[in-house]
This record gives structure tokens, C-alpha cells and sequence, in this order.
């Protein structure tokens, strides 16, 4: 293993840890302390690891076509889990969900054909911008879970207004992606 390798492996073993303590403790309109800094530091760590991952194996000349392949997977499996704990205690409309579920199913099927042809897709820039709006989605989940928990109610309206913006963000740019890698991969099936 990579050291870049290590560092995506981090976030696929920190998402049932996020699953677990989110649902378990943030899932009611009250939350500890305690559980509110570990969920935010899962959630820093899982999106802190998704920018150094790429940064590590450039750093350390081991960019591959495995780590091309498992860092999107683990960013998959991360967001996939945190905005499911989202749905489970009611902050994200599942329809959203279903969605992000759909484009990230949808892609994997596009850079399954692209192995087929021998291309290891990377990330488009779309994807890198997917990446972004749903770092910002998860955050404003999680933002939601500690207004509910510790601030006063016009507080926690203005963070749930906020989080369902950035919850048809998601969707909208899972639709836009979506259509930007079949679109992608179009264009490398017509050089053949």
C-alpha cells in the first residue's frame, strides 16, 4: 500500500464510524458535546482526506490507475454514508439522495466501460466541483445537527433553509455530472 492508498482507505473506515455515531446520537433534536465534536471531526477528516489523497500520491510519484479507481470509491462510500444518515433523521429529502445515489452508480458504470476500452477514467473537473457542493451539503447537515442542538430557534431555521439549498445543489449537480461523464466518455468511445 501507497502512502496515498492509506490515506483514501482512512475515509472508507472512518464512513460506518459517521453512520453509527451519527445516527445513534444526532438522529434527535438534542445532541452532547462530546458526540458533536466527534461527528464534525469525522466529517473534517473524511473531506480533509479527499483533498490530501491526490495531493499525497503526486507528492510521492505513486499516482495509479488503482488509486484513480479507489479514491472516487472511498469519496463515494464517505458521502454516500453521511448524506444517508442525512435521510435517516430526516434533514435531506430522499429524493436527493436517490439522485447522488443514481449519478454516483451511473458514473461507476461509465468507468467500468472506460476499463473496458482500457482507460482508467480520472475525475473530470465537474467531478471536482461535485466534490466541493457536496463537502458544502454535508457541512450544512451537520451545521443543522449542532443548531438544533445548541442554538436558539431562529438560528435553527436559518441553518435548515440553508442546508435544503445546498440539498438541491446536490442534486443538481449530480444531474449535471452525470450527463458530463456519459458525455466524456462518448467522446473516448468515438476515437475508437
Amino acid at each position: 500500500m501507497t502512502p496515498a492508498t492509506i490515506v483514501t482507505g482512512l475515509r472508507i473506515a472512518l464512513a460506518p464510524a459517521f453512520y453509527l455515531l451519527f445516527t445513534t446520537t444526532a438522529a434527535s433534536s438534542t445532541i452532547g458535546i462530546v458526540p458533536a465534536v466527534c461527528i464534525v471531526v469525522l466529517f473534517l477528516i473524511m473531506e480533509i482526506t479527499d483533498a490530501l489523497d491526490g495531493a499525497v500520491a503526486r507528492k510521492t510519484g505513486t499516482v495509479s490507475d488503482f488509486g484513480k479507481l479507489f479514491d472516487p470509491f472511498a469519496d463515494s462510500l464517505a458521502r454516500l454514508t453521511y448524506f444517508f444518515s442525512f435521510v435517516m433523521s430526516g434533514l435531506m429529502p430522499g429524493w436527493v439522495f436517490i439522485l447522488v445515489l443514481y449519478r454516483d452508480l451511473g458514473v461507476s458504470f461509465v468507468r467500468i466501460l472506460a476499463m473496458r476500452k482500457g482507460v482508467a477514467m480520472a475525475a473530470q473537473l465537474s467531478g471536482k466541483i461535485k466534490a466541493w457542493v457536496y463537502a458544502v451539503a454535508g457541512g450544512a447537515g451537520i451545521a443543522v445537527v449542532l443548531a438544533r442542538g445548541f442554538l436558539p430557534l431562529n438560528f435553527q431555521s436559518i441553518a435548515e433553509t440553508l442546508a435544503q439549498i445546498t440539498f438541491y445543489a446536490c442534486a443538481a449537480t449530480a444531474v449535471w455530472t452525470m450527463i458530463d461523464y456519459a458525455l466524456a466518455y462518448r467522446r473516448l468511445a468515438e476515437k475508437d
